[in-house]
């Protein structure tokens, strides 16, 4: 693979935006003083990048907007609404608007090589300020970013966009964007002040791009904890206790440091398929002989939903019938996460959503403050950055083995189990 060059910036524009472009600056250009294509075609770029999956509207603060393109304020509300959608709604400091394209203007994006370099350059600097306003929630984890800032993304990408998606409109959308932010050298990360998680633009990013990345044109390894939510839950199981500290509620944290759970046959159980890395495949079985026939994906959607969902038999009624087989066989499991997720009122550290959020922070202080850093500390050099709950490497230096060993030794020394590590090769 060769390393993608960093110089070079795209913009991403929606195909019918282009083909119609002479009648919409017809529309347009009286109403901006100084009117110009290439700040037009960048606002309207903003709102393609950040369009997430499935076509999700972007959220976008207009005071963002401004500072990448001069008037950009004046040329999204030109855009609006025959090109552009705005809903939602907007509370300072809390929630933004969100905008999507038109269902007319709705199609695959064409990416367009800017060339106004007066333009890219104040990009470049509202992205560097804009990642500056979030340094404080990345503390600690100047490493991680370092290595992030010299990602880079090898243009074979574009074969493989073309050919995994030339019929899904919405996902080539968003996994074209994702790696065009990143050859735009727009990357973004910050840390998730209720789960604890590090967001970045690999974290949501499609896995089939991940082959594609490059830092310090090295090739990258994912090293993935197998039945991660399953695996982290075993503690509230053996010692609910242990967690306390991270929890965002004094009442939970008295929950969890009094809770104590009857080592039943099947709470041994589930601890065993899930070590075993067996537990979607048993449930999977399980719900077949009950007339449930799931996928293996499908399978762990279902598991997600009976973990963390509201303690109430669902309206859904594959969900509930997955539900009702996952109480039959692990009825002490059911038992002990319900009181965990306990009730519906409150915030989300007070009602049910409280069991994934306390999950997310197992997860996060797991990997950001004990295995990042000790990969760090004991193997100098070695390009080490997390996707959640899995961490990607370089593959050149040949500590692939010596970082999944530390990930083993630290989750089984937290846990008390040993995990089970895929190595995900990328090449």
């Amino acid at each position: 693979m060769q390393t993608t060059g960093n110089k070079r910036y795209f913009q991403l524009i929606p195909e019918k935006i282009i083909q119609n472009i002479s009648g919409i600056e017809e529309k347009i250009q009286p109403k901006i003083k100084g009117y110009s294509r290439d700040n037009l075609f960048e606002v309207v770029s903003i709102v393609a990048s950040q369009t997430r999956k499935n076509g999700e509207p972007a959220q976008l603060q207009m005071t963002y907007i401004k500072k990448l393109v001069p008037q950009g304020d004046k040329y999204l509300k030109a855009l609006i609404p025959e090109i552009i959608q705005r809903s939602g709604n907007a509370v300072k400091g809390k929630t933004s608007y969100q905008y999507n394209f038109s269902p007319q203007y709705s199609c695959k994006f064409i990416r367009l090589q800017l060339n106004n370099q007066k333009l890219i350059f104040r990009i470049m600097k509202a992205h560097e300020l804009k990642n500056k306003a979030v340094s404080t929630s990345i503390r600690g984890l100047n490493d991680q970013v370092k290595y992030l800032n010299k990602l880079t993304i090898d243009e074979g990408f574009n074969d493989f966009i073309n050919d995994s998606y030339a019929i899904e409109t919405d996902k080539y959308n968003s996994v074209l964007a994702s790696a065009t932010r990143i050859q735009n050298k727009d990357i973004h990360h910050k840390v998730d002040d209720t789960s604890g998680r590090f967001h970045s633009n690999i974290t949501n990013m499609a896995k089939g791009l991940r082959p594609f990345l490059l830092i310090n044109g090295e090739s990258l390894v994912n090293l993935d904890i197998k039945n991660s939510q399953p695996f982290l839950s075993i503690l509230l199981l053996v010692n609910p206790a242990k967690v306390a500290f991270l929890t965002k509620n004094q009442a939970f944290a008295m929950l969890l440091q009094t809770l104590k759970v009857p080592q039943k046959e099947d709470v041994t159980k589930y601890i065993a398929l899930v070590v075993n890395g067996q537990f979607y495949e048993y449930l999977m079985t399980e719900f077949a002989n009950e007339g449930l026939h799931l996928t293996r994906s499908e399978t762990k959607v279902q598991v997600l939903r009976i973990l963390f969902a509201r303690n109430r038999m669902p309206k859904d009624k594959t969900n509930r019938k997955a539900r009702q087989i996952f109480i039959d066989k692990f009825p002490t499991v059911h038992r002990t996460f319900s009181k965990i997720r306990g009730h519906e009122k409150g915030n989300q550290f007070t009602n049910f959503k409280r069991f994934a959020i306390l999950l997310q922070r197992i997860e996060s202080h797991l990997m950001l403050q004990i295995i990042l850093k000790r990969i760090y500390k004991e193997l100098p050099g070695t390009i080490a950055v997390t996707i959640h709950d899995s961490i990607m490497t370089g593959i050149l230096t040949n500590r692939v083995e010596t970082v999944q060993k530390i990930m083993i030794d630290e989750l089984f020394c937290f846990v008390g189990y040993r995990p089970q590590i895929f190595i995900e090769r990328s090449v």
